[in-house]
């Protein structure tokens, strides 16, 4: 969409909201790197503990090498999805950012910007609660908020974005004002 289109559409540019992407990336890349790192602690533990149980007559159900091995496998399996999530948002959504204006706003991503006119937002859903400062927050779980067009299209809206708190009110108080 060229940017005469959009000021005629959209009104004057009033601010731009980027994402962090390079925070999704380093989620994704420390994640992985530690799912990498957990996955031979557990296959080893699991080895260790089943010669330890056949060298032993009467051997425990448990070891602490069946409680290693399991939690560094069952972090991995928790890590191995977030890990590839955030690492291919990373790299899809590379220069990612909200453009709001006065009538709307737009949505920059790499394979071409969307526009979300107010008179076109449908559902405007918030979800969470804002927790600075705790792990939810710093992995960008904590919060989000679903902006959804008429047609379908929708964009979500999370703690990877700037001052995102500020957008999604803003956007809540221009669609709840709209006339009809």
């Amino acid at each position: 969409m060229e940017r005469g289109e959009l000021v005629d559409r959209l009104g004057r540019h009033l601010r731009e909201y980027p994402c962090d992407n390079g925070r999704r990336l380093r989620h994704g890349i420390w994640s992985l790197a530690v799912v990498v790192v957990l996955v031979p602690i557990g296959l080893v533990s699991w080895f260790l503990h089943d010669d330890f149980v056949s060298s032993v007559p009467n051997p425990p159900t448990y070891t602490p090498f069946t409680l290693v091995g399991s939690a560094a496998f069952g972090i991995s399996v928790l890590l191995l999805p977030y890990g590839c999530r955030r690492l291919i948002q990373g790299l899809r959504s590379r220069g990612e950012r909200i453009d709001l204006h006065e009538n709307g706003f737009v949505h920059h991503l790499p394979r071409g910007d969307e526009a979300f006119a107010w008179h076109d937002i449908t559902v405007v859903d918030p979800r969470g609660v804002w927790q600075m400062n705790r792990v939810s927050h710093a992995i960008g779980i904590d919060y989000r908020c679903v902006v959804r067009r008429s047609d379908g299209r929708k964009v979500v809206l999370n703690s990877f974005y700037s001052d995102v708190l500020e957008l999604v009110a803003h956007i809540s108080n221009a669609v709840d004002k709209r006339p009809g």
